[in-house]
């Protein structure tokens, strides 16, 4: 055989191979010359399914009515959720056994707003916070540094909102003026999802951990897009819209943020289109799990187990969702 048609040959086997390899199909040949395809997928273009998301509904509890108008959301002090009034401070006692109930119509003295501090992870090991007007900070404990934090990382986030981001066992959560909520890894800050809503996302999020021992994994990210009409459910794992609750009334707005309670409940503060037209709206998340099993309704612990990354996490099962643990409150 000449030298060119040697050439001819090595060209053409070349050319079958790049054809085979450009339908992402490693073949292999037999020895009858039958050509069959690899079962195994692309190492390098797979990427595994994700769990589905989790089936949740918003269970309507009480709303009990104040006197308006606002000035803050709700918030934890003690065991009492606290609203800020033109009135003054309303507070509401808070039991796990009860339905939420009025303490005091208005007391005087309405506290000081807290400087924006750190928000700490449930493991102590990692803070974050905003800084100016676009730059999302993270520090990680360090026992030989004088302030006793280090930086981890920082990122540049145009339109960061002005809020303290959530901080979990692997996660931050912010939301931002481009109309977006993202979750990225707490480690390095990569980001794992980013998730569209229909306003900007400049008020604090809030995390909501299925309080059921029989669902463990199952957690939610809580936002209320301006001008303030709804509140989104967003999937913590994997960022999927999974609920929309509006408020029904012509130009009532939420106050604040939403706020999350161990049992699973969500308070938001409503204010409606009068000033003296307000409320404290009591939801409940509720999974299937709850319904169906009637002692389900103790909080479980395992979304407060320290975590660190520093260790090396046992792999989980196929399917298994893997989402963060809670901060305290």
């Amino acid at each position: 055989m000449g030298a060119r048609c040697k050439q001819v040959l090595v060209f053409g086997c070349a050319l079958a191979w790049l054809a085979v390899m450009a339908n992402g199909v490693a073949g292999q040949t037999t020895s009858g010359g039958t050509v069959f395809q690899n079962q195994f997928p692309d190492p390098v273009r797979y990427q595994p399914p994700l769990p589905d998301a989790p089936e949740l509904r918003l269970v309507m509890v009480t709303e009990i009515d104040l006197r308006g108008p606002l000035i803050s959301g709700p918030r934890w002090v003690g065991n009492q959720v606290e609203v800020r009034t033109a009135w003054g401070v309303v507070r509401v006692a808070w039991t796990a056994e009860s339905i939420p109930a009025l303490v005091d119509a208005a007391t005087a003295g309405a506290p000081v707003e807290e400087a924006l501090a750190w928000a700490m992870s449930p493991d102590g090991i990692y803070r974050a916070k905003p800084v100016g007007d676009r730059l999302l900070l993270v520090q990680k404990a360090c026992r030989g540094c004088n302030s006793g934090w280090r930086r981890r990382w920082r990122l540049q986030v145009p339109g960061l909102a002005p809020t303290l981001p959530i901080v979990t066992a692997k996660r931050v959560y912010y939301g931002s003026a481009d109309n977006r909520v993202y979750g990225v890894k707490r480690k390095n800050g990569h980001r794992l999802w980013v998730t569209a809503l229909d306003g900007r996302v400049l008020r604090p999020l809030a995390l909501w951990v299925d309080p059921t021992a029989s669902t463990p994994g199952i957690a939610a990210i809580l936002a209320v897009p301006e001008p303030g009409r709804e509140m989104v459910v967003l999937d913590a794992f994997s960022g999927s819209p999974l609920l929309r609750y509006r408020l029904a009334g012509e130009g009532d707005k939420v106050v604040g943020e939403p706020l999350t309670t161990p049992e699973g409940y969500v308070v938001l503060a409503r204010q409606g289109y009068t000033e003296d037209d307000a409320g404290l709206i009591v939801l409940k998340l509720v999974h299937p799990a709850q319904e169906s099993d009637p002692g389900s309704e103790s909080p479980t612990m395992g979304y407060n187990l320290p975590a660190s990354d520093d260790v090396v996490p046992v792999e989980p099962a196929a399917g298994q969702r893997t989402d963060p643990t809670a901060p305290g409150r």
